[in-house]
Order: structure tokens, then sequence, then C-alpha cells
């Protein structure tokens, strides 16, 4: 069994023991998105090599350092749309290596961190533990590779933060591999509402990728295809497709190889700037989803279901902090058409930073839609005339993975990268589910890497300060439950405070090799 099933065969096991009678004993929350570095063979027959060859050494599977990885950031999202006009913003990407205390073995040979958009290099680093940021130019996507002993442990973010009348927001989203399906919500009604999907192409071949906007009522249109260049970026404004649909989500399925995707949401009310952010694609669909680091306070907060099946979804939400279960008023059960898209409002909340859990009777995907904006708006509406200008975060639901992992497996890797110069401030937030944890969590601090192993008590949100931090770094050491992780950022205070949820990248270590052994 390799570590993914046994990942997921561990997930089932926890998922099984929770008490979903009201979800009252779990906490599912903050989610990480923390990848799994695997390998999968096929006809696992035994065969004995030994009387085949005569050797006495048969062949073995194991891991190396990686080699070589590939990460693609959206680029500047509010440009390179035919037709349409750009709106600029000072956007950056930042790139990480992280500490060496990561890898389990020492990194050697040539090689360098390098992100590049088209043929211009936009930055490189060279430097372990080190990080590196660069404003964006262009209107290309942006490919982050590490080669030889920058290939393991790397993180890359891009970034972008404007107070203008016309726009406003803080918008931080992960760089990451491309895969061959997506779901993304958000967006809304409304003139001053825009969203703009991004789909870039880490590979060397194009990519064709269907794309499907779902609605209340299940799909707005049929698929409709698009071609990806290599190491380039289609961007579509969903406006055309979506019209005054109040409820989006948009399902990606790219062939011929993987895309990233990016979902772009900026809202203007009348001569007023509400907001804006970059989210990533949910979690996988299924019956349990976990939304982490969900900041709650100032504007009201609303969770966004959609059903990928061809059968209705009954939905019951809840609310978990550091002490457990959050009692909220109002409705906690939402009803969604087979396709179709739900949301539900979450009230009574006291402010702060939450995890919020999903429970269904068949897959769904899910967001949350959080507002800074003072009360009296809608989460899915218009703002009345006296809303104070805010901001709102989209925060995705992401996969958990077990907090301890067997003596002859690599332990996966989670991690974020941030420009320490922006002015940001940042927290991480973990959570252990169905059981007690224990993870290590590496900051890197102008240059120094700072360790520490932090206990999780099963359904308990933990917060980090990650204050001066430039990456973070966050990987299993023991326990029974399954880890989640996020990172919320914010700049001000108070209902005029700028804010955005990101979950953990996963970040490669090792790859999978093998030892063969030619027959005679």
């Amino acid at each position: 069994m390799n570590v993914v099933t046994r990942g997921l065969s561990r997930a089932g096991s926890a998922l099984r023991a929770l008490n979903w009678a009201g979800i009252t004993r779990v906490v599912v929350p903050a989610g990480v998105a923390v990848g799994l570095v695997a390998f999968t063979t096929a006809n696992p027959r035994e065969i004995e090599l030994v009387e085949a060859t005569g050797s006495a050494e048969a062949s073995v599977a194991g891991f190396s350092l990686a080699t070589r990885v590939t990460q693609t950031c959206p680029g500047p999202e509010l440009s390179g749309i035919p037709g349409v006009t750009d709106a600029t913003v000072p956007a950056t990407v930042t790139a990480a290596a992280g500490p060496e205390e990561l890898l389990p073995a020492p990194a050697t040979g040539d090689g360098r961190l390098v992100a590049a958009s088209g043929n211009t290099e936009v930055l490189t680093l060279g430097t372990r533990p080190g990080v590196q940021s660069a404003p964006l130019g262009g209107a290309g996507a942006v490919v982050l590779i590490g080669e030889g002993p920058f290939a393991p442990a790397v993180a890359g973010t891009q970034e972008w933060r404007v107070e203008r009348p016309e726009l406003r927001g803080l918008v931080s989203v992960p760089c990451g591999p491309g895969a061959a399906e997506h779901w993304l919500l958000g967006g809304g009604e409304g003139p001053g509402r825009q969203e703009r999907l991004v789909l870039s192409n880490p590979g060397a071949n194009p990519v064709t990728a269907d794309v499907t906007v779902h609605g209340a009522s299940g799909p707005l249109a049929d698929p409709y295809v698009e071609t990806v260049p290599p190491g380039g970026r289609v961007s579509l404004l969903l406006d055309a497709k979506a019209g005054d649909e109040s409820l989006l989500a948009v399902h990606v399925r790219a062939g011929g190889g993987g895309v990233r995707a990016t979902l772009t949401d900026t809202w203007i009310e009348g001569s007023r700037a509400l907001g804006a952010e970059t989210t990533s694609a949910t979690a996988a669909a299924s019956e349990v989803q976990v939304v982490p680091g969900v900041a709650f306070g100032g504007g009201p907060t609303a969770v966004r279901v959609a059903v990928p099946g061809d059968q209705d979804a009954v939905v019951r939400v809840s609310v978990f902090g550091p002490q457990g279960l959050v009692p909220t008023t109002g409705e906690s059960v939402l009803s969604v058409v087979a396709g179709g898209v739900g949301q539900l409002e979450v009230r009574g909340v006291p402010a702060g930073t939450y995890a919020v859990a999903l429970r269904a009777d068949v897959p769904v995907v899910a967001s949350v839609l959080s507002r800074t904006v003072s009360s009296g708006a809608p989460a899915g509406g218009v703002a009345d005339d006296q809303v104070t200008p805010g901001d709102f975060a989209w925060s995705t639901s992401v996969e958990g993975v077990p907090s301890a992992v067997p003596d002859d497996e690599m332990a996966p890797v989670a991690a974020a990268a941030f420009d320490p110069t922006g002015g940001v401030d940042r927290t991480l937030h973990l959570i252990s589910v169905g059981g007690n944890g224990t993870v290590e969590v590496l900051t890197v601090v102008d240059g120094t890497a700072r360790s520490r192993r932090i206990d999780l008590l099963g359904d308990r949100l933990v917060t980090v300060d990650l204050d001066g931090a430039s990456s973070v770094w966050v990987r299993p050491v023991t326990g029974s439950g399954l880890v989640h992780g996020s990172v919320l950022s914010g700049v001000g205070e108070g209902a005029s405070r700028l804010i955005s949820s990101m979950p953990l990248q996963a970040s490669a270590v090792t790859s999978a090799v093998s030892r063969a052994f030619p027959l005679p």
C-alpha cells in the first residue's frame, strides 16, 4: 500500500469515526493543502529475482531527492484579455527554498530556482534557506522551476495589494503544479462584479481545457474549450457566461496535461470598491469538506457549495474554533440540486478566526466567503449605502493528510512563501481532525530557520504567528489525526481591513526511484 492509498484509508477511517450528529464533536477546520509524494506499481505480483538472475539482490523501490520541480503562478490576473481594459496592479512573485532540515540527505550539484514569464527571467535564487521577490510585468503566466539542489522543498506565492477608489484588496495565491481537474467557487451578480478565470500551463505541450460554469440550478451552458499554450496562459472574463447569476462555480477539466486554474473576483458597487480576491481550486469532491482559515467578524460570512454529481445534496454546516464546536444561530442545513450551487449565511459567530466543516450525503465541493465591511451588507448581494469599503476573502476547502507517516516513507511537506517587505501580517492555522497529532513547523526569519514542534489536540484550532517570516514549512511527525492548515494575511484594522486566505501548497522533497537489474 503506497503513501497515497494509506493516507486515503486513514482519512476514511478517521472520518467514519466522527460523530456527525450535528458534527458536534469534530473540529473540521483550517485546511492545509499538504501534498504527498508517492509512487504506484502495476500488477503487484511477487517475483523472485534471486532465482531468475542468480543475484543476491532483488529490485527495490525507494526515494531520492527531487531533481526538478515546476510550479505555475497566474501572472497579473486583471490583464491580458483582448477587448477588455487591463487593470494594472503591483503584483509580485516570491520564491523560497526551504531549510536544509527538510531534506533527508544533502542536496549537491549545480542548480538554481528560477521564475520566468515567457523568455523573461523574473527572479533567480541560489541560497538555502532563501527567498526572492520580484515585480511582475506583462500579462503572462510565471513558471517557477527548481533544478538540482534547488528542486526539493520550494514554494512560490503571487500577491498584490491595492487601495484605490475603483479597486481595493489584498490578493495572495500560491503557485503550484498543474492538475487534470479543478473546481473554483467565487463571484456574484451585479454590474460591478467581475470574475476572471486564468488557466496556466506549466508543461512543454499545449493543453486543451473544458470549462463549465455552474449556477444555482445547474450548468449555465455547454462546456466550452480553450487551448492553453506551453508555458503560457489563457484569461477569460466570465460575465458573458454567467450573466446575472449570483452563485457561481467553475469546473475545469484538462486533457493532454495539467493546468493551473485560478479565479479572480473583484467587486465594485457604484463608485465604491468592496474588495478583491484570487482563489485556487477546492479540494476534490467528497462527502466531507474542511475549509481553512475563515475570518469571521465585521461583515457577513457565507458558505458556498457546488454538487458535481447527478444527485441532490443535503449539507450540514458547522463552525469550529480553538475550543471546539462554536454555536451558531440561524440555519445550518443547506439543500443543493444536482449540478447546482447553493449558499448559506453563517450567523452568530463572534469575531475571530475559525474553520468551517461540511458534511453532505453526496460528494460536494465548497468555499467560504468572509468580508470585513460593516454590518448591513448581505453576503452574496449588493451592499447598502452605509457600508464601509472593506475587502473579502474566499477560503477554499482542502485535503488533510495523516499526522503520522511510516518509517519507510517520507513525510509530506506543505509550505508558503511571503514577501517579507510587504508590510502584511500573517498567521498560520493548524488543526488535527479525528485524533491528536504533532507537526514540525519551520519558519525562516531574516535568513535563519526556526523549528518548533506543535502538539495538536484533536478537534482544536491552533494559530501560529508568522510575523517577519519569509516562508513557513509544515510536516507531520506523529499522531492519529488528519492535519489541515492555511495562512491568513491582512493589512489594517476594522471595517477597512484588507484580507486574503491561502491554503498551504504541497512542496515536493523527494521523488520515487527503483533499482532494476537486467535479466541474463
